[in-house]
């Protein structure tokens, strides 16, 4: 499950450096050239992401082709939800699993909306595409992506960073690596971060400010045999909730219609992204995190045994007010989230066959115990305002006296989940000749899952669903998840690669029934890749291509009908194939050029639902987060402004096509955009230091990455918009031998 490990720095992000072609990896558990892995990987250096002014994981999707990340919904901004070659799952509740696995140090993060994904101490960034069921294991059936913490080591080292941006935002980084005695190293990190939001509200504080603290510290102890490092990190993240939009409101829907008629009219959609209102008990976006790690290598002569121990810790509370207006609690959400996780993994690693071959064999544990508080808030105060109404008006509309309890929309939902895994893995690779290289692997995973729920009418105190709430189920299910792969040398510094793989991402239950026929679970989902590739190095010049063809099987889709029943179903088979082009080239020792180019054909095999209480065909509907084309350009400059200083020019252009940000296609569609960043970094007279200034979306393009039309029942269309353009200065600090 361990990721392929870099220990080369990195000019540009994507592929290996143009003038030596050395990025050391062990994504075979044994070191390699990055350019001799039969593997599409994407390996983002620290010295790249700080060049790019990167703040969080979600900003490498600007330069690696194929992927996309959609922020965190529900009001939350911690959270992330990758999607690698339209394979992904943008959903935070808690009974449904990431398409993508997220691994912070090797330590699989089951629930994005905890983890420090604010850049702090990194030492890169690695983005494996396609399905990595074999090695990386659990919910990787679109992809893995590690971030890799800096290692301590023997030397000392200071590095940080003060930066202030747009909307008075200040953040404050630090970084301190240095030996205790010949085998011994700490390291520690901290961030702070403060600032307005973009998006304003008169009730209070921005929508989308910062204020987050985050540290982490790592002991690294190093002798003849044993290697073992020991991390501990922790986040405490108050803010306001994520940015979020009324689009449109059409007050003729069956409930606008019932809140305007019973309640005050609803709602003023506002002119302007940049402004909203918000209901204050709303607008909150709290996240305490606490998570260690434990990685154990000892060497039994030619091989090596490794234990990677992981637990993990998250306590969240945030909400969203979908009506943009604090004096009317029309459509909303708030979220209480804690989720605890444990997990264990042991490998074994041996040379075979006179070295000629390697076997990994391992064993991996994981369980998580989970609950989810949410309130839905559909037409507060509507029960209170029913019962008080004339008994004519109930008449016109034919409420029934005894059916006003079951108009009560607002609802506590108290789920709970444990998750239970266990896997045995095993991998082996052999050299036929000094050219041509096989690997076969191989992971069995058994997974059980209890869920319980209990949902109830706030004001009627009524449950939700009359005589079947509250209700525990359980399932479980098995699966194998082989890759096979063969490599071939066509000249020392051309690969020639092809590998097919199976994926799988674990059943699951539905967390938001409304009725008798919606409670119940779902089924694991199937992905089946075939690709080919070429790595090259020639010259100056680093080119890697793949080409590649996915099968999803009993794809897990979150319907939407009529926007009250929101369920998944397995309700798909798809197709998705496509292309992936990574390019660096050094034109002269201060000119280089890099970019990626990502082609994406993804289409509905099967696709049948029920839409109005009837089972119709959709596989005439796109994929969701599913661009046609995805592509970056940047180019890199030196100028020398003294014998010793020098400054550092870039430009980056990230483009890509319009994208529909649901499964229903509605209206709510990112469309073809294109961001600009443009920087420039100044050495200063100071040993180390360097000033470096920045702009973020140059155009100043604002484009919709996410969002819930509800305006079949709710009446209203609501959306997530990207950053705007952001000004910043940064004074970094790196002290080293």
């Amino acid at each position: 499950m361990t990721s392929p490990l870099v220990h080369a720095q990195m000019v540009e992000p994507t592929v290996a450096q143009p003038t030596t072609g050395e990025i050391i990896v062990t994504a075979r558990r044994r070191e390699e050239r990055l350019q001799d892995v039969p593997i599409a990987i994407s390996a983002i250096g620290q010295e790249a992401l700080e060049s790019r002014g990167y703040d969080s994981v979600t900003d490498v999707q600007q330069t690696v082709p194929n992927l996309t990340f959609t922020p965190g919904q529900g009001g939350n901004s911690g959270g992330i939800a990758p999607f690698i070659r339209g394979v992904g799952e943008n959903d935070f509740i808690i009974t449904a699993d990431p398409a993508v696995g997220l691994y912070i140090d090797g330590v699989y993060v089951a629930r994005t909306f905890g983890a420090t994904t604010e850049l702090l101490g990194i030492d890169r960034i690695e983005v494996l595409r396609g399905p990595q069921g074999s090695l990386f294991g659990k919910n990787t059936i679109g992809g893995a992506i590690n971030v890799v913490s800096s290692i301590p080591g023997n030397y000392t080292r200071l590095s940080g960073d003060v930066r202030y941006g747009s909307y008075n935002t200040v953040r404050v980084r630090a970084n301190v690596e240095t030996p205790i005695s010949d085998t011994l190293a700490f390291g520690v990190s901290g961030l702070s971060e403060f600032g307005e939001g973009w998006q304003k509200i008169p009730s209070g504080d921005n929508l989308g400010n910062k204020n987050v603290i985050a540290g982490r510290a790592i002991l690294h102890y190093d002798n003849a045999d044993l290697d073992a490092v020991l991390s501990v990190d922790g986040l405490r993240r108050r803010q306001n909730s994520a940015p979020h939009s009324l689009l449109a409101f059409n007050d003729q829907a069956f409930f606008a219609v019932l809140q305007n008629v019973f309640l005050e009219p609803c709602c003023t959609v506002p002119d302007r992204i940049d402004r909203t209102d918000s209901t204050p008990e709303l607008n909150r976006d709290d996240t305490d995190a606490f998570n260690a790690g434990l990685t154990l290598s000892y060497g039994l002569g030619d091989a090596t045994l490794k234990s990677i121990s992981g637990y993990r810790w998250v306590s969240a509370e945030f909400g969203r007010d979908g009506d943009a207006s604090a004096s009317i609690n029309y459509a909303g959400d708030f979220h209480d989230e804690e989720a605890e996780q444990f997990s264990q993994e042991f490998q074994l690693t041996t040379p075979l066959f006179n070295d000629r071959g390697n076997l990994l064999v391992g064993g991996y544990f994981f369980r998580e115990n989970t609950r989810d508080d949410t309130r839905l808030i559909v037409a507060d105060g509507l029960l209170a305002a029913l019962q008080s109404a004339p008994q004519e008006l109930l008449d016109l509309f034919g409420f029934a006296p005894e059916a006003l309890p079951f108009l009560d929309f607002n609802v506590d939902f108290e789920n709970r989940q444990k998750t239970t895994n266990y896997a045995a893995f095993a991998n082996f690779t052999y050299d036929v000749t000094d050219a041509l290289t096989v690997e076969a692997g191989g992971r069995y995973t058994y997974e059980k899952k209890r869920f319980s729920q209990n949902s109830v009418r706030i004001a009627s105190g009524l449950p939700l669903i009359p005589g079947v709430v509250p209700y525990t189920l359980e399932e479980n299910w098995d699966a194998f998840s082989p890759r096979l792969s063969v490599g071939y040398d066509i000249t020392p510094d051309v690969l020639a690669y092809a590998s097919w793989s199976r994926g799988f991402r674990s059943g699951g239950f539905n967390g938001r029934p409304t009725s008798a026929a919606e409670v119940g679970s779902y089924d694991p989902e199937f992905l089946t890749a075939y690709e080919v590739g070429l790595k090259s190095v020639i010259g100056p010049v680093v080119l890697n291509v793949a080409v590649f063809r996915n099968e999803y099987e009993d794809q897990q889709l979150l319907v939407n009908e009529n926007n009250l029943n929101v369920a998944f179903e397995n309700a798909g088979k798809s197709r998705i194939q496509g292309l992936e082009l990574e390019l660096a080239a050094k034109v002269t020792p201060r000119f280089q050029v890099s970019g990626s180019l990502g082609l994406l054909d993804a289409k509905y095999l099967e696709f049948e639902s029920f839409v109005n209480g009837v089972l119709t065909d959709l596989t005439d509907r796109e994929l969701k987060n599913a661009p046609d084309i995805t592509g970056s350009l940047s180019l890199a400059y030196v100028l020398p402004m003294t014998d010793r200083l020098d400054a550092r020019l870039r430009a980056d252009v990230s483009y890509r096509t319009e994208a529909f940000v649901d499964i229903e296609n509605s209206p709510l569609r990112s469309p073809d955009h294109a961001v600009l960043n443009i920087s420039g970094e100044f050495d200063l007279p100071w040993r180390g230091t360097a000033l470096r200034l920045g702009v973020d979306n140059v155009t100043d393009k604002q484009v919709i990455i996410a969002g819930f039309d509800g305006t079949a029942s709710f009446g209203f269309l609501e959306g997530y918009y990207s950053d705007p353009r952001r000004f910043s200065a940064t004074l970094s600090f790196d002290l080293m031998p």
